[in-house]
């Protein structure tokens, strides 16, 4: 058997059996065609007492030599990637390498060599990302996320409440998006992404834990990002790896009891994460600032940072007019104050929304902008509906070339 440089992936599988398949073979699939062998890719899920019954999509998992730990209880995201951790082979070496993956990623074609070369090979950094987007065309860039602090969360909370605060702060966001969106080499950053981080062995077991189990949802990437920076280690953005996120298919669709839970692990992160980095003050502080943004009247919340057209509803994908031919980018979110956003490059007079991006966006509200990225001047702002699901089947392998 095989042993050279091992990859233990993890993947933590709630409710969402399809797609962590789709995951694991694509991450296979790259793995051999990177000339690898296979009993080099040690993959492990850990199913999170899924409420639904996915035992025929951990099945065919295990029919792939995929390891499947089961657990009892639902342990949150971090206690779910410490029991696969803890369930790896213990021959690791310091130089093996391992994965933290959501269940909704798709390795694209290519991706995965980008990765495994560039932590391999850099021992100064800590963990790198890919660059991730929402559809296989590699258009609608995903959010960058932003590092949690008390000012922060302050101006986001400001934000909600006051356009002109909202437009301040969107500028300071946009500032820090573009390199993001735009990046096709190694680009140095104060937080990533934690769909997708790969950390070399040797690293990971320099850390109390891998992800600090005091975070039941949320937060916990943002702890390791921090421990990470705190012993002296660069955190990376590789442009140059694309993967899909599809995002929030790993917990259902957005809404309902399922979103409900999420918010109330969420609550609790944020509670653990602020008192841990800012002390009981500062845990407070968040807490007052919430609270006011609770209280403020409805009708003045998320008040639109611009004037907006209603666009009405649409079975087909979004087209708009712009005023004049530019480089532009548009920027969809499902607040009229774009705080979370992603973001699509495009040229011309117009824009159509891919057919393959549209099909990945819920049926939903949209609020959308277009900048002029050359003088960042708005070139539009509009509302729409749309009317017609979205895709909620994973990937097929077979719609890819992973030779």
């Amino acid at each position: 058997m095989s042993r050279g440089q091992r990859l233990t992936a993890l993947i933590v599988n709630y409710n969402s059996g399809s797609y962590t398949w789709a995951c694991a073979v694509s991450l296979e699939l790259e793995w051999q065609a990177l000339g690898r062998d296979r009993a080099d890719l040690e993959l492990i899920v850990v199913d999170n007492a899924s409420p639904s019954d996915q035992s025929e999509q951990l099945a065919h998992l295990e029919e792939r030599g995929v390891k499947v730990v089961r657990s009892r209880e639902n342990l949150g995201y971090a206690g779910g990637m410490n029991l696969g951790l803890a369930s790896s082979a213990e021959d690791a070496r310091p130089d093996d390498l391992v994965a933290i993956l959501n269940p909704d990623l798709y390795f694209l074609p290519g991706s995965l060599g980008v990765l495994v070369d560039y932590i391999s090979t850099h021992p100064d950094v800590g963990a790198v990302d890919p660059r991730a987007f929402i559809d296989p065309a590699c258009g609608l860039n995903l959010p960058r996320n932003l590092l949690p602090t008390l000012v922060d969360h302050t101006w986001m909370a400001l934000a909600q409440m006051s356009p002109a605060v909202c437009r301040a702060y969107s500028r300071r966001r946009l500032k820090k998006a573009l390199p993001w969106w735009r990046a096709e080499e190694p680009l140095e950053a104060e937080m990533l992404s934690g769909c997708c981080l790969f950390l070399r062995r040797g690293v990971v077991d320099e850390l109390p834990h891998l992800m600090d189990p005091r975070y039941p949802l949320y937060y916990e990437d943002t702890d390791l990002f921090r421990e990470l920076v705190a012993r002296g280690y660069k955190l990376v953005h590789h442009g140059g790896a694309r993967v899909l996120h599809h995002w929030s298919r790993s917990t259902g669709l957005v809404g309902g009891a399922a979103e409900t839970e999420a918010g109330r692990r969420y609550a609790v992160a944020q509670e653990a994460y602020y008192r841990k980095f800012y002390g009981g003050l500062g845990a407070a502080w968040v807490r007052l600032v919430n609270k006011a943004v609770e209280r403020w009247p409805r009708k003045l919340y998320n008040r639109p940072m611009h004037a907006l057209v209603e666009l009405g509803s649409f079975v087909e994908p979004i087209h708009v007019d712009l005023p004049r031919d530019s480089r532009f980018l548009v920027e969809m979110g499902m607040a009229p104050n774009w705080l979370l956003s992603a973001g699509i490059f495009g040229t011309g007079t117009a824009w159509t929304c891919p057919p393959e991006t549209w099909a990945w966006f819920f049926q939903a509200r949209y609020f959308m902008r277009i900048l002029d990225v050359d003088s960042g001047e708005l070139l539009g702002a509009w509302t729409f509906e749309k009317s017609v699901p979205g895709r909620d089947n994973p990937m097929d392998p077979a719609e890819f070339d992973h030779a």
